[in-house]
C-alpha cells in the first residue's frame, strides 16, 4: 500500500535498553536472540552506575554500556536521576535519527514530547522516603524532591532538546508505552504538534522486587543470592517467572510529508494505536483471555493479514494466556499463521516496555525480518522471502487495560536492508 502524505509514521528511534543502546546495537542483539538478562557480577561494557546505594538484585534486565554523557550535554546531568538519564539519551536518539535537531524557530513550538511509565523514579523516591521515615519532613532533600515526581524525564528531556510544546506524562500499568504512543497520535490528529517524540522509560529498584516477591510472581533468580537460597529453601516466589528490567525507548512520530520535506527515513506507518479496558481483577490481566483478544483484534481495523505478533509476555502465566489467546484469534481470521516474538524474555519486564516493542516491530517492517522466538504448535515456519507487512504489538496491563498498536509496511520508504 503505498504511504499517504498525511500517514503517521515512525522516522526516528532512540534506545537505552538492557538488549543494547541505539538501534543498531538492540537489533543486533534482538535477532541474534541475545538476553540482556544477566547477573550484576556477570563482566559486561564499562558502564555509568545510577545514582545512589548499589541495587541489592540478582539475574535482571540491567542496562549495559550506557553512558549518559555522550547524549546528554547540558548541565542539567549532574542533577538528572537515572529514569531521566535513559529517557534523555533516548529521545536525543530518536529526535536525531528523524533529522529534527537541533530544533530552531517555530519548530521548537511544533515539538511535542510524550512520555509513558509505571513507577518512575524508584530508587531515589525510596531514599527520600527513607530520610523522612527517620527523620522527620524536615530531613527531606530539596534537590532530590524535584526528581521524583513522574513527568520528570519529559521535563528533562524538554530542556535538554529545547522542546517548548505540548510535554505529556502518562502512566497505564505494562502498557504505558503504547499509552504515551497512542496519546502522541492523539496530539497530531488535534494539530497541536507537527512532531512527537513519545515512548516509555521505567527503572527498578528494592521496593518493586519486594513487590513482585511478596506476591509470589518474582523469579527466584532476581533476588540476591543469599535471599534466592532462603525463598528456595521457605518455597517462597517458586511460582514466579518474572524478572525485572529497565530502559527507555522513543520514538519520533510525525506525519510521512513531515519527514520526506526533511529526508528523514519512514521506517514504518502506525495504522493503530488504542487504549481501551476489558472486565478484570482490580490487579489482574483479563479473565476471559479469549474475549478480550477478539476484543483487542476489534481495535485493529480491517481483516488485513497480521504477519507477527509482537507478545508481551513477562513471566506470569495470566500475562502468556493473553498472548496465546491473541495468536489463536489471529490464527483463526488467515491462512497463515504471524510468526511470534515475546520480546521481555530478552529484556526483563520494565512498565513502560512495550514502547521497546514498537520499536522492535517498526525495525522489523523496516529490515524485513524479525527473529523467530517461538510458533505456535504444529505451524510451519515462514518462507525466507516473506516480508513483513503488518506487525501487532500485544499491549496490555492489569486491571483490564488493552493497547493495541498495529505497524505496517507503505512502498514509500527507504529500507536499511540490515
Amino acid at each position: 500500500m503505498a504511504l499517504s502524505d498525511d500517514a503517521i509514521v515512525v522516522s526516528g528511534i532512540g534506545l537505552v535498553t538492557p538488549l543494547g543502546i541505539g538501534a543498531d546495537s538492540v537489533w543486533r542483539a534482538f535477532t541474534a536472540l541475545e538476553s540482556g538478562i544477566r547477573s550484576p557480577a556477570e563482566p559486561g561494557p564499562a558502564d555509568e552506575q545510577p545514582p545512589g546505594p548499589p541495587l541489592r538484585a540478582g539475574r535482571a534486565g540491567y542496562v549495559r554500556g550506557f553512558r549518559a554523557k555522550s547524549w546528554i550535554t547540558s548541565a542539567q546531568l549532574r542533577r538528572m536521576d537515572w529514569c531521566s538519564r535513559m529517557a534523555v539519551a533516548a529521545a536525543r536518539q530518536a529526535m536525531a535519527d528523524a533529522r529534527a535537531l537541533p530544533l530552531a524557530g517555530e519548530r521548537r513550538e511544533e515539538t511535542a514530547l510524550v512520555v509513558g511509565s509505571c513507577y518512575g523514579n524508584q530508587r531515589e523516591t525510596e531514599q527520600f522516603l527513607q530520610r523522612v521515615f527517620a527523620s522527620g519532613g524536615g530531613a527531606a532533600p530539596p534537590l532530590i524532591f524535584p526528581n521524583l515526581v513522574l513527568n520528570a524525564p519529559a521535563a528533562y528531556a524538554a530542556i535538554e532538546l529545547d522542546v517548548q510544546g505540548p510535554n505529556l506524562t502518562v502512566s497505564q500499568g505494562e502498557a504505558s508505552g503504547e499509552a504515551a504512543l497512542a496519546t502522541a497520535i492523539d496530539v497530531l490528529q488535534a494539530g497541536a504538534a507537527s512532531l512527537v517524540c513519545a515512548g516509555g522509560v521505567d527503572e527498578f529498584g528494592s521496593v518493586y522486587l519486594e513487590a513482585l516477591r511478596d506476591r509470589r510472581v518474582l523469579d527466584p533468580d532476581s533476588l540476591p543470592d543469599d535471599e534466592s537460597e532462603r525463598a528456595r529453601a521457605g518455597r517462597r516466589g517458586l511460582r514466579g517467572g518474572v524478572v525485572p528490567g529497565e530502559g527507555a525507548a522513543m520514538l519520533a512520530i510525525e506525519r510521512a510529508a513531515d519527514a520526506h520535506a526533511r529526508g528523514a527515513r519512514c521506517y514504518a506507518e502506525i495504522e493503530c494505536a488504542r487504549v481501551v479496558s476489558v472486565p478484570a481483577g482490580p490487579y489482574g490481566f483479563p479473565r476471559d483471555v479469549d474475549h478480550a483478544a477478539q476484543r483487542l483484534l476489534s481495535l485493529v481495523g480491517d481483516d488485513a493479514p497480521i504477519d507477527a505478533v509482537i507478545g508481551g509476555a513477562d513471566g506470569s502465566p495470566a500475562r502468556a494466556a493473553l498472548d496465546r489467546a491473541v495468536l489463536r484469534a489471529v490464527a483463526g481470521r488467515q491462512a497463515q499463521a504471524p510468526a511470534y516474538a515475546p520480546f521481555r524474555r530478552l529484556s526483563g519486564q520494565w512498565g513502560a516496555a512495550g514502547a521497546l516493542g514498537v520499536a522492535l516491530a517498526t525495525l522489523a517492517i523496516d529490515r524485513r525480518r524479525l527473529p523467530e522466538m517461538q510458533r505456535s504448535p504444529g505451524e510451519a515456519p515462514p518462507s525466507e522471502d516473506q516480508e513483513l507487512r503488518r506487525v501487532l504489538v500485544v499491549g496490555a496491563a492489569r486491571s483490564g487495560v488493552l493497547a493495541p498498536v498495529v505497524l505496517r509496511q507503505g512502498d514509500a520508504r527507504s529500507s536499511s536492508s540490515k
